[in-house]
């Protein structure tokens, strides 16, 4: 008598699972941040108080990443990926509630804390995918980011044109039903476990001063995560300063009462919309074309000088259409520079530590997060509106010859690393 077949297996792929895992957190993550920069004005903050309201956020997860990388790889993907969501859901109940500054930084640094999300995706994608389709699946992490970032801002531009709690509570549901999907069809993936009873060990550490490929990248990523940040926090802040009419306001923000703000609150979010539904498109379909043929080596140098164009179009646009043609090209730079740079690191970190690596450079781009708005908003507000933009576009050039400099030096290693498969896609 034959065996009993054993219970089948779920035939949807892990991929699938993290990425409609993460989108659905981002999509409550997309429908608050855009409207960040409208709300704080509406409670009468300066434009350096919406930069501190955005670094809170990243600071806390600059402190906390590494911490939940360690405990991801000691403890599984998985809870920590659940109770992250569940924290989340939340810290936006809380922003829903929020009415004053007080509150939406209380919201904001709560959501920092649990905000191990990507990080720990990230480390799962590492965890089932091997070297040469990792950049592919790091790419459907950024593309559920940029999905969550497209759709999220013009759900929530909507909602506050009602009712200016109903995003944050839209964003608390989001997160909820993102942890009961995970609970019910995320799976730990098979990985090598760390052997260290300590949750922060020197070897991390060792491994990025160590070795230069890694090192090298994070700098990188953080670099390009500094410039980007500054746009995203006073993108809108510049649009309603420079260009009011396209929100619908007869004057500068300035003079804009409650009403005439929660009008302007849809309008930047179709903006929104318009640079993540490129982005996305970007992340979760062309970047698979691009990585076999050119090389994350190749693309870790355009994404940048694409992203620095885009940010330098933006700053000098004394037309709303010059403003839209450098929005049209961001998403280029940023959909093919950060899955290549993921995907180089995590080639390049120790199978048995690769949530920790890739929770310090989540916590570096946290850095990057905190110091970003901060810089902006004190450029926009000494210099001038352009101002954040002419520096990130500073920085990025700084970055692209770094790059440059990387691929040089480490195109052989690479190589190398690629050729037991044939797919030796990097020149020495």
């Amino acid at each position: 008598m034959p065996a009993a077949n054993p219970s089948p297996r779920r035939t949807r792929s892990p991929l699938v699972t993290v990425f409609l895992t993460v989108f659905i957190d981002l999509l409550g993550f997309g429908i608050v941040i855009p409207l960040l920069p409208v709300y704080s004005k509406a409670y009468g903050a300066s434009e350096l108080s919406l930069g501190l309201l955005f670094a809170s956020f990243s600071a806390m997860q600059f402190v906390f990443a590494p911490f939940w990388g360690r405990v991801s790889d000691r403890w599984g993907r998985r809870p920590v990926l659940l109770g992250g969501l569940v924290g989340t859901s939340l810290s936006y109940v809380l922003f829903g509630l929020a009415s004053s500054m007080t509150g939406l930084f209380a919201a904001r640094m709560l959501a920092g804390f649990f905000g191990a999300n990507v990080a720990t995706a990230q480390a799962y994608i590492a965890d089932v995918t091997d070297e040469n389709d990792r950049a592919k699946g790091m790419g459907m992490v950024g593309a559920a980011f940029g999905l969550g970032f497209t759709f999220g801002p013009l759900i929530g531009g909507e909602l506050a044109a009602w009712e200016m709690g109903l995003p944050g509570f839209a964003a608390a549901g989001f997160s909820a039903c993102a942890a009961l999907y995970g609970f019910l069809r995320l799976e730990e993936p098979p990985r090598k476990r760390e052997s260290s009873s300590r949750l922060f060990g020197l070897e991390t550490v060792r491994e990025v001063t160590g070795d230069g490929r890694i090192g090298c990248v994070m700098l990188l990523y953080f670099l390009g995560i500094l410039a980007f940040s500054g746009f995203e926090t006073m993108f809108i802040r510049f649009g309603l300063a420079r260009f009011p009419s396209v929100f619908g306001l007869e004057g500068a923000l300035a003079s804009a009462n409650l009403e005439e703000i929660q009008a302007a609150a849809p309008i930047a979010g179709r903006y929104m919309f318009f640079i993540g539904l490129v982005a996305a498109v970007i992340q979760g379909g062309l970047i698979r074309r691009l990585v076999p043929r050119f090389g994350e080596l190749r693309l870790i140098v355009a994404g940048p000088a694409l992203l620095g164009l885009s940010l330098a179009i933006i700053g000098l646009a004394q037309s709303w259409w010059v403003v839209i043609l450098g929005c049209a090209v961001m998403p280029f730079g940023f959909g093919i520079n950060n899955p290549s740079l993921n995907g180089l690191l995590s080639r390049a970190a120790p199978a048995a530590r690769q949530g920790a690596v890739l929770g310090m450079n989540q916590s570096l781009a946290s850095l990057a997060r905190v110091l970003g708005p901060l810089l902006a908003g004190l450029l926009f507000g000494a210099v001038g509106p352009g101002a954040p933009f002419y520096a990130g576009a500073a920085i990025l050039a700084g970055a692209a010859l770094l790059a440059a400099r990387y691929r040089a030096r480490h195109g052989a290693t690479f190589a190398r690393s690629d050729a037991p498969t044939g797919r030796a896609r990097e020149p020495a």
